[in-house]
């Protein structure tokens, strides 16, 4: 699994998950719905971003594995904003070990 594939899955997961939660009609908390749905969406602009970054098409290179990247000479500092965003989910059994920053 690639990177922002892997990426990708966790954050629809995450959007998924909030339909449990009740709609927020009190004051802000930290886990209220439309706070992690924006998450979502931020993380979802961070990883389009960091596509800018490497001058790579996010809808053309999703399959392309991050080592190909790194070889190819093209922008470190999106990959490294990729893997950054994963570590958020190295506990998943997806993780890839070698996407540690």
């Amino acid at each position: 699994m690639a990177l922002t594939e892997f990426l990708l899955a966790r954050i629809d997961e995450d959007e998924a998950a909030c339909v449990t939660l009740e709609d927020d009609s009190g004051p802000w908390t930290p886990w209220s719905r439309s706070r992690l749905l924006t998450d979502c969406a931020v993380k979802r602009r961070i990883i389009a971003l960091a596509y800018e970054a490497t001058g790579y098409d996010m809808t053309a290179d999703l399959e392309r594995d991050t080592n190909e990247r790194a070889e190819s000479g093209v922008a470190f500092v999106g990959d490294r904003i990729l893997r950054a965003l994963a570590t958020a989910y190295a506990a998943h059994p997806d993780f890839d070990p070698t996407w540690r920053t």
